[in-house]
């Protein structure tokens, strides 16, 4: 191994191919490291015109391989970068930028010695196009990345208008290398128009140190400061280059630099592993890749999932719940790229697949069916079904289950009834007033039962069978009932999982002939005993007690308040408008302006007491254990 430090003109200016390797993540600087990048270098570039002089600023570090074994004589040398594919890759935009604006104020010496640095004079027996480019990154952003390079700015925008917002790349945008490209021609092209001086030479403070912008147009000022900007990028820049030796382990030293670093790097830590270990195999890489890496190259992948808790890229939860699918084990998501190297290689010098392309078969095989659940993509499916349940009672923990059994060779009615029965297990536990701490765990357990004896209904169902603590158990029909007419529902399920279960006692009353329709948006729960009752709800013997009055009538009456008996949905205006109203008037309201065939129960009822809640509530507890079956 040897380090030394180069400035970007040394590293650049000899033939050379600076190989990404296909298993680095795609180019991602955004905003937040461009304008730091950015300040650097044009503030060095504001030292020279000021000075004539400046110090050498160094940018970070670049680990590079060179390529051993296809070194030959008049063939352009490779040299894999280990590490530092995003900085290298931001010089050479900065630099494809520079030879833009250059000639659009036709300096075109300076465009010309731009040229030198980002492309490679062809050798004679270099047989690839490829080889005139410094710069070969991954293959999601090789073609955009060599387009660039290829036209002019114009020719650019009118080849991805698409991807523009006007003359504009959008922050979001997937393809960061063509935004931090279109930053940079802009900053560029100020930098050129403005002359730029020290508010303090001593400042260190970059918001504060450029001040003065007197707009210029002289052809000479310009090329006065372009050159300026260059030899900042190229001479005053410097990075420390680690140049591996033949015996390194590229793939020690990136875990090395990596381990340690942000959540978003486990999976490139992965990815990494992987395709190391099949250049080893002498597998094809990139067809690997393009076969069956190929799914986590969109960017809903790198996005947090709104459902899973710590707050960790949706690609990260995903390979958490593939490694309970597939050992039934607690995996700790902070140590994710550990576990899977544990997974792997479960014992020294064993290897759990026999080649890199069983390991990667065995994650994908899961993708569509995370993707479902995420609602990635919507589908008429059982699957999709099960996941907007999930969704609804944010109850992530039996995505390892639901994915087992969606992979299995279960026919479709099983998997449905598993399905079913998942659901009615998380409802069943709210309603009877049941912890669900310990979930996690339960379908923990439960995967590794069905990793042991197979995915079926049988296995499911004994499983459960010999569980009776409070923590774990299935509730039967009788404790069901209770729950439902004893617990405060309103408390133990609040938000979308008490309107999940009063919709699908909705759906539950209608009839064959009554239309079908999706649960509409911003419904609001009803307590037509209101919460806070006033001298239009009297207690049975028509005396008021106000919320204060420590009688065991009030006791009572707030015992059932929050009980599904007492619960209903309406809309938001709707809900609004009742208010504390009397039953009378609410019921009025109800008739007048609601369409939900759950509010019809209350049409024919004279008066709203704890005795119609009650009979209410034993009403609904008989559809909740047809909706929501027990083993």
């Amino acid at each position: 191994m040897e380090t030394k430090d180069y400035n970007a003109q040394e590293i650049l200016y000899d033939s050379r191919r600076f190989m990404v390797p296909i298993y680095q993540r795609k180019y991602q600087w955004d905003d937040h490291q461009l304008e730091p990048f950015w300040n650097d270098v044009e503030t060095k570039a504001v030292e020279l015109i000021e000075h004539g002089r400046g110090f050498k600023h160094y940018m970070g570090a670049l680990i590079l391989l060179p390529d051993f074994e296809s070194s030959q004589i008049a063939v352009t040398p490779k040299m894999q970068v280990v590490d530092g594919q995003q900085r290298l890759t931001t010089f050479l935009l900065l630099l494809v930028a520079i030879r833009e604006v250059a000639l659009k104020h036709d300096v075109k010496d300076i465009a010309e010695q731009t040229e030198g640095y980002l492309f490679n004079k062809p050798k004679p027996k270099d047989t690839e196009h490829a080889a005139r480019y410094k710069l070969t990154p991954t293959p999601e952003d090789r073609e955009i990345f060599h387009f660039i390079l290829d036209h002019t700015q114009q020719e650019v925008w009118q080849h991805f208008y698409n991807l523009y917002i006007g003359d504009r790349v959008p922050k979001n945008t997937p393809q960061k290398a063509l935004r931090a490209y279109q930053v940079f021609f802009g900053k560029v092209d100020t930098f050129v128009h403005y002359e730029t001086t020290y508010l303090n030479p001593h400042e260190d403070d970059r918001s504060s140190i450029m001040h003065g912008l007197q707009e210029m147009k002289d052809t000479e000022t310009a090329h006065f400061r372009l050159e300026a900007l260059l030899k900042s990028l190229l001479e005053q820049m410097k990075l420390v280059v680690i140049t591996l030796g033949e015996d390194d382990d590229p793939q020690i030293i990136f875990e090395t630099l990596n381990s340690k670093g942000r959540p978003l790097l486990t999976m490139d830590l992965v990815r990494n592993n992987i395709f190391h270990r099949a250049e080893k195999q002498n597998i094809n890489t990139e067809e690997l890749f393009n076969n069956l890496w190929q799914p986590f190259n969109d960017s809903w992948w790198d996005k947090s999932s709104p459902l899973s808790r710590p707050k960790r890229p949706r690609i990260d939860h995903f390979l958490n719940h593939v490694l309970t699918a597939e050992t039934g084990r607690n995996i700790s998501i902070r140590e994710l790229y550990s576990e899977y190297r544990a997974f792997v290689v479960p014992k020294k010098g064993t290897h759990r697949y026999e080649s890199v392309y069983d390991e990667l078969r065995g994650l994908v095989k899961f993708v569509s069916s995370y993707e479902i659940l995420e609602a990635k993509h919507s589908s008429e499916t059982d699957l999709w079904w099960i996941g907007r349940k999930l969704a609804a009672w944010q109850v992530t923990t039996a995505y390892p289950v639901v994915m087992q059994v969606s992979v299995s060779e279960l026919e479709s009615p099983q998997k449905r009834h598993l399905y079913l029965l998942m659901y009615s297990y998380i409802v069943r536990r709210n309603l009877s007033g049941l912890t669900g701490k310990r979930l996690n765990i339960t379908f923990q357990s439960l995967a590794k039962e069905f990793i042991e004896k197979g995915v079926s209904l049988s296995v499911f169902k004994n499983f459960f069978s010999g569980k009776h603590g409070d923590s774990t158990v299935f509730p039967d029909d009788d404790k069901f009932r209770r729950g439902i007419l004893r617990e405060p529902a309103y408390n133990n399920a609040p938000g979308l999982r008490i309107h999940d279960v009063l919709w699908e006692l909705e759906l539950a009353t209608r009839t064959s002939y009554s239309e079908t329709t999706a649960m509409p948006k911003y419904l609001w729960t009803e307590h037509v005993l209101p919460q806070e009752w006033t001298d239009e709800w009297p207690f049975d013997e028509d005396e008021f007690e106000s919320a204060t009055d420590d009688q065991q009538l009030y006791y009572d009456r707030d015992t059932i308040l929050h009980t599904l008996g007492n619960l209903t949905l309406i809309t938001d205006s709707l809900n609004r408008s009742l208010g504390n109203k009397s039953f009378s008037r609410k019921k009025k309201e109800l008739e007048n302006h609601s369409s939900l065939f759950l509010n019809r129960w209350f049409y024919d009822r004279k008066s709203w007491t704890e005795v119609e809640i009650l009979e209410r509530g034993k009403h609904l507890a008989d559809m909740a254990i047809e909706i929501w079956p027990s083993l």
